[in-house]
């Protein structure tokens, strides 16, 4: 009995966004700590919130594709950071502000911190 092409294409996809999520909670997760470390010669404690890359994991399905393209832009964001010097630490704190103006959904956001 032939099966047909059409039935594998939907798990096919599933497989795609599954590794795409768990890809940008790492990415994220990867993102954070790189700040935190771009932050030490400005702040004594990292200027973003703990981040947990398993409940993200888990909780992402709860975030639309809207919030999955503001997560990129985020990540992106904070991948641009340069280093913090004492003398730059508004201008630091200002663009870390910018990139959290990429903002997720409230059911988003609560999911996946």
């Amino acid at each position: 009995m032939r099966k047909s092409g059409w039935m594998l294409a939907p798990l096919a996809m599933v497989a795609v966004l599954s590794g795409c999520r768990s890809t940008a909670c790492a990415e994220l997760a990867e993102a954070y700590a790189d700040v935190a470390q771009k932050s030490l010669p400005c702040l004594a404690s990292a200027p973003l919130p703990a981040f947990d890359p398993s409940r993200c994991e888990q909780n992402l399905q709860a975030c639309s594709e809207k919030d999955l393209d503001q997560l990129e832009a985020q990540i992106t964001c904070y991948q641009e950071l340069g280093t913090c010097h004492p003398e730059q630490k508004a201008s630091f704190l200002q663009d870390i502000t910018f990139c959290d103006s990429h903002a997720l959904s409230n059911a988003c956001e609560a999911a996946i911190f």
